[in-house]
């Protein structure tokens, strides 16, 4: 990963303090120099200048005054005032404050969240575990068939994700009565490369989302990065109209309009990512009774975007991506949610 940028926090209030220092490492963003407002002035000078963006948090104009001097005395960094008091992380406010905060942050710093990169990409094909199918058995994997999907999972992730949701399919059989749709913020040059990889080891076809077709059983369909999508009687409508907000795929967004058709019959699994993108729309889709679950924090290369689904506590199973594929399988089972194998392909 290339050079962070580093983030000061001067705040009166300890509390205010320890949630910048979590929202701001969940962006994989160093805090340099983190304090009280008396304690300030005791900060080394190499450090203080050190630091690309200042956040200043402090409520007595008395103490406020002497940082400032200081501040504008060591270095030119941005300093951005008028941050707010932090919600608890368990209320849903939260997710609206930390937005804000990283909206000011990428006004001085640029863009924040780390992609992966299609080295990384390309890599998981040699650290794959084969342990859905061989070469021999794929060649013997029938295509999904054209029957509508009984439920709908939608499979979201950013920094991170593509090496969990690979290991998670290639844990899966194919004659899941399910289909998914795979949103992932990765840069749309490497859409077509996660895509080839990410199926070569699967017995799920995994193809990219096209319009005027209705999911069928069986399939993964890669969201779009660059246009958004809803839902109707056809199957998915892509739009030329971009995604809402700086990132694409809208995981929020997808939620919702999944939400607007499907109701209840769409879920989703939130796996390995930065930022808060999906935590929005999940307490919506709890309420309409769908299943949302979380990769867990400690299997994650980043931990924060399952995370902001568990501390709104609207994950209602948390596991690592085997561990979850091996929850749908036992799900479809109890649902009735297998289709018969000569029909579908052979389960692994």
């Amino acid at each position: 990963m290339a050079q962070r940028p580093e983030v000061g926090v001067i705040a009166d209030s300890p509390l205010q303090r320890h949630v910048l220092q979590g929202a701001l490492s969940g962006y994989g963003l160093s805090v340099n120099v983190i304090c009280e407002p008396t304690l300030f002035e005791h900060q080394p000078e190499e450090r203080i200048r050190k630091v690309d963006c200042w956040l200043v948090d402090i409520h007595d104009e008395d103490q406020e005054a002497p940082v400032l001097e200081r501040l504008f005395d060591l270095g030119d960094a941005p300093i951005l005032f008028g941050l707010g008091k932090a919600p608890d992380k368990h209320d849903e406010a939260y997710i609206s404050w930390e937005r804000r905060l990283f909206a000011k942050l990428e006004e001085h710093l640029g863009r924040l969240e780390v992609l992966d990169s299609e080295e990384s990409i390309l890599a998981l094909n040699q650290d794959a575990v084969h342990t859905a199918t061989s070469a021999s058995e794929r060649a013997h994997v029938s295509q999904p068939s054209s029957r509508p999907a009984r439920e709908i999972w939608i499979l979201a992730a950013s920094l991170g994700g593509p090496a969990a949701v690979k290991e998670f399919l290639d844990h899966l059989p194919a004659n899941l009565d399910v289909g998914f749709l795979y949103a992932q913020h990765v840069d749309p040059h490497n859409s077509k490369v996660l895509t080839q990889v990410l199926s070569r080891h699967s017995a799920l076809e995994l193809q990219p989302l096209v319009s005027a077709r209705p999911l069928a059983a069986g399939e993964v369909r890669m969201v779009p990065v660059d246009r958004s999508v809803s839902f109707g009687s056809l199957g998915a409508v892509i739009h030329d109209a971009p995604w809402q907000g700086p990132y694409g795929p809208s995981i929020d967004q997808l939620f919702g309009n999944a939400l607007d058709y499907f109701g209840n019959r769409c879920h989703a699994i939130v796996f390995s990512g930065m930022g808060n993108d999906g935590a929005m729309t999940a307490p919506r889709m709890k309420r309409a009774g769908c299943q949302i679950w979380t990769q867990t924090p400690e299997s994650c290369a980043n931990s924060s975007m399952p995370a902001s689904i568990i501390d709104l506590e609207c994950s209602h199973l948390s596991g690592t991506p085997k561990e979850l594929a091996a929850a749908l399988v036992a799900r479809c089972e109890q649902n009735g949610a297998l289709t018969d194998q000569n029909e579908s392909g052979a389960a692994h």
